[in-house]
């Protein structure tokens, strides 16, 4: 059974009893309307009946009488039967016989003869009622003489009751379905249609295809479930989205971690491969070394040996600060003059920016006091700024390196920025820069550990790293490090 179904049953069952106990009132009512009509008809007839027997008593005018009631049976359409009684209760005269049978009420008789008041009653003799009313017969000292029997056979008054129950039965039948119809429009408007609405909405947020919102057209209950509803859609679409980014940024970070365990294993393999490489550069350089000890001086062979033995210095510098890099070990901090950590870091990112095509300056005050570092961590931090501009930096760029005086919270210590002309960063992304495995380079050329381990680096070091940028306007990274103790002028 549907809940449409159910709900007009729930509203019209009541409304059917109570139109049903309504009916039968009203059909009891009629039928004792029109009963007492027909009495009171019946009563006015007798009246004049009895007026006209009491006058032929006097007279002793009996076949007058009897002529005179068969005339009125005749004449009146109310009247079925006349009897006369005596005192003794004896029927004296009879205007017609009836089917209802010939049986005296005596006890209604005898209480018209003494109390001398007119009775009626209706009475059931087979299908149809029947009216009897007694009038008492006065003689002419004004006593009692005996009673007049007048008998109805109330077939109209059932038809007419009949009639009536039919009419308002029909009446009856019409305005429940009339207000079952608009109970039933009603209710499809006001409560089934909302909730379809609300059915069809679960449905689709159960299948995973949220639609429109569901309409808020009213403030009952169904519009505050509406409501709830449609909040309750929005958290779950949001939840479903922050599943769906969280499921890819776990994905990206897998990604990424394999590609930082590929460069690990990268990291291991280059440090392999510069001590195999640094045990032929030393024979090599030492056999250049002797070979120009023999040589006498001003011999033509001397400058390029020399050239030979200042590269392969230069390599070995190199190699030497990729051990540095890639090496895990303990911090040593101490005074560290930026000058000195840039002579070695320069060597390693010359080449990088004359193949880009690229103008690379260094400006540093005479003045600059040494900082509290760790000259190894602290090239690797200033290495991967560098690198990150030079790849930023479009072909004909130029990537600066500046250090200065400053003060963080009222400490003394020295500032090195690292800028570039490149595109710059959009202001959305860099609060993310250092987070890990954030990158702004396309797929496959950065793990996004490089900032991150920057900022741990310089955070350990007890300093600061800064980013300003703006698009097309480039990007400048700051590296705040204390002072070394000592060393203020």
């Amino acid at each position: 059974m549907g809940l449409r179904l159910r709900l007009i049953l729930v509203l019209m069952i009541p409304l059917i009893l109570v139109a049903g106990g309504y009916g039968l009132f009203r059909v009891r009512q009629e039928r004792a309307q029109l009963l007492e009509e027909d009495r009171r008809n019946v009563a006015l007839t007798a009246r004049a009946i009895q007026i006209a027997v009491e006058n032929a008593l006097r007279d002793r005018q009996i076949s007058d009488i009897r002529r005179l009631l068969s005339e009125i049976v005749e004449d009146q359409e109310q009247i079925d039967r006349i009897r006369l009684f005596d005192r003794g209760l004896s029927p004296t005269l009879v205007s017609n016989s009836l089917s209802i049978g010939e049986e005296v009420p005596r006890e209604a008789l005898r209480r018209v003869i003494e109390t001398g008041q007119p009775r009626g009653f209706f009475e059931r003799r087979g299908k149809d009622p029947v009216l009897f009313y007694f009038v008492p017969l006065r003689g002419r000292k004004g006593g009692i003489q005996g009673a007049m029997e007048v008998v109805h056979l109330a077939v109209g008054v059932e038809q007419r009751v009949r009639s009536a129950t039919l009419d308002v039965w029909l009446r009856l039948g019409i305005l429940l379905l009339a207000v079952g119809a608009l109970a039933g429009l009603m209710l499809q408007r006001q409560v089934l249609r909302p909730l379809s609405r609300l059915m069809e909405g679960i449905r689709r947020l159960g299948q995973g295809q949220p639609g429109p919102p569901l309409p808020v057209e009213r403030r009952d209950e169904l519009g505050r479930v509406a409501e709830a509803f449609n909040r309750m859609a929005e958290q779950l679409d949001g939840a479903r989205l922050k599943l769906l980014a969280e499921a890819e940024r776990t994905l990206d970070l897998e990604q990424q971690v394999r590609r930082a365990e590929t460069l690990a294993v990268a990291g291991r393999l280059a440090t392999g491969l510069a001590h195999e490489v640094g045990t032929p550069l030393n024979i090599v350089s030492g056999r250049a070394e002797f070979l120009l000890q023999t040589l006498p001086p001003g011999d033509r062979r001397r400058p390029d040996l020399e050239v030979i033995i200042a590269q392969i210095d230069r390599i070995s510098g190199i190699i030497r600060s990729l051990l540095d890099m890639v090496r895990a070990q303990k911090p040593e901090i101490q005074p560290a003059p930026v000058a000195a950590v840039l002579d070695r870091l320069l060597p390693l990112v010359e080449h990088a920016a004359r193949r880009r095509r690229l103008t690379l300056s260094v400006s540093l005050p005479a003045d600059l006091p040494p900082m509290q570092a760790d000259p190894n961590q602290f090239q690797q931090v200033l290495l991967n700024l560098l690198m990150n501009a030079l790849e930023a930096t479009s072909e004909g760029g130029k990537v600066q390196i500046g250090a200065a005086r400053a003060q963080e919270g009222g400490r003394p210590g020295v500032a090195v920025t690292v800028s570039d002309t490149g595109p710059g960063i959009p202001a959305d992304l860099l609060p993310r820069l250092f987070e890990p495995f954030f990158t702004t380079k396309p797929p496959g050329q950065g793990t996004g550990l490089g900032l991150a381990i920057c900022r741990d680096i310089v955070r350990d070091h007890g300093g600061e790293i800064r980013v300003e940028s703006s698009p097309g306007r480039g990007t400048a990274f700051t590296v705040w490090l204390p002072e070394a103790a000592g060393s203020a002028q």
